[in-house]
């Protein structure tokens, strides 16, 4: 998974970060040289389906979608790598960034030091139960503690002496 920065691949990562689609399709030789062809998608969707058929539109989509992805993993796994100082892209910048942006584990690649950082996905519904167990504890301390303490005034009054006068 060692690549240097200077090479193709890399290359043309950092001509489509700055922009420039054009440069991209000639360093990849015109669309025959894409990163995933009709007839793989074909073959993807035949492994699920094989009746299923798929409108051009949709290929195409799908083509699209594949290739912004793994541009945009090379991106910015290239700078990591830039940021760690190093001439190397590793497997740890790929895995951090599918990690961290896309919510995908690379199985057969150890990413323990990325779930180290990782924070903790926490549903708002649950979230919520938690505001309202707490705000019901709270009320229950609060309504414990009044009531003790309205016991304890009781016995701590002396009562008073009945009015020495008529109306």
């Amino acid at each position: 998974m060692a690549q240097k920065l200077d090479s193709p691949a890399v290359l043309k990562a950092t001509n489509v970060q700055s922009g420039d689609m054009a440069s991209v399709d000639v360093d990849a030789g015109g669309s025959g040289n894409r990163l995933l062809s009709k007839r793989s998608i074909h073959e993807l969707v035949a492994q699920i389906d094989p009746s299923e058929k798929l409108d051009p539109e949709v290929e195409d989509a799908l083509i699209d979608i594949a290739e912004d992805f793994v541009e945009s993993v090379a991106t910015f796994a290239c700078s990591l790598a830039k940021h760690r100082k190093s001439s190397i892209l590793e497997a740890k910048d790929v895995l951090l960034h599918a990690e961290r942006s896309w919510n995908i584990t690379l199985p057969g690649f150890s990413g323990d030091e990325i779930k180290l950082y990782k924070k903790p996905h926490v549903n708002d519904i649950h979230r919520e139960r938690l505001t309202l167990i707490k705000k019901s504890m709270a009320s229950e301390s609060n309504a414990k503690g009044s009531a003790a303490q309205a016991a304890a005034n009781q016995k701590n009054q002396t009562p008073k002496p009945p009015a020495t006068g008529s109306p």
